[in-house]
């Protein structure tokens, strides 16, 4: 799970419910199912009209990428390509040929398999390139699908409130009930409003961060395969392979650990 996409949403509703709480209101009155109803599902349909269909599939497909913690770990990718170059240096790149079957990433997989078949080099970076490529559009339209339903949803919130303030304002004779009315119309807006920053948008941002994470993991894989098929020193090859993860995280060498 991941804890900042969870504590991200309830902060933020957590501390607009306070603010709102020492102002003397009361959070629940916001709760207005019409109003959700308008907004929400509103914004994800027109959402779902401008995106092409793969994509608005892949977008409820990959939702769960938003909340579970990433399983990409580029440190670890980086030793298991250089154990294989240690492999292919000491017995050959054919000794690759039982670990590529055993490979769960298809994408590794593919690309391990060509190396160890004699593909050319420049063949497999054609090929593998192109996979990159449709993978990236792949989650850049899933992640795009939630933010447009994002930006679609201040509009949405708008057009409730201005339906919402109509039906009050048909209730002149009754002072009362058009207060209530008009206070219900506006709660469209809080939905728009909060469903554009704090849940739709965040979101398909999240969706696309994770996704940079997936295509770099692979851009890796790539660098590794194709300095396997050259025959690089394994020592080189991570040197290179390291300038690949995040200053955050400190570059040590396997090497150095023996």
């Amino acid at each position: 799970m991941d804890l900042t996409v969870i504590l991200g949403m309830v902060l933020a509703l957590a501390s607009i419910s306070i603010g709102d709480i020492m102002e003397g209101g009361n959070p629940i009155h916001i709760l207005h199912i019409t109003s959700f109803i308008i907004v929400i599902p509103t914004a994800m349909a027109s959402a779902m009209t401008a995106t092409s269909q793969e994509y608005v599939i892949a977008a409820f497909k990959e939702l769960k990428v938003v909340f579970k913690k990433s399983p990409i770990d580029i440190a670890a990718r980086i030793k298991q390509i250089v154990d294989f170059a240690i492999i292919a240096r000491k017995d050959g790149i054919l000794a690759l040929e039982s670990h590529a079957n055993a490979m769960e990433d298809e994408f590794f997989k593919k690309g391990l398999s060509m190396a160890v078949d004699g593909v050319e080099a420049h063949e497999i970076e054609e090929t593998l390139e192109v996979l990159l490529e449709e993978t990236e559009e792949y989650y850049h339209g899933a992640a795009h699908y939630w933010m447009h339903a994002g930006e679609n949803c201040p509009v949405m919130g708008l057009i409730g409130a201005v339906l919402g303030l109509i039906l009050a304002l048909q209730k002149l004779d009754d002072p009362p009930a058009m207060a209530a009315g008009i206070g219900g119309a506006f709660t469209a807006t809080v939905f728009g409003i909060s469903g554009s920053y704090i849940i739709l948008g965040p979101w398909g941002h999240k969706l696309h961060a994770k996704s940079r994470d997936i295509i770099k993991e692979k851009h890796v894989i790539l660098a590794g395969i194709l300095g396997i098929s050259h025959g690089d020193n394994p020592r080189t090859l991570e040197m290179k392979l390291l300038n690949y993860l995040s200053p955050l995280l400190p570059k040590k060498s396997q090497f150095d650990q023996k």
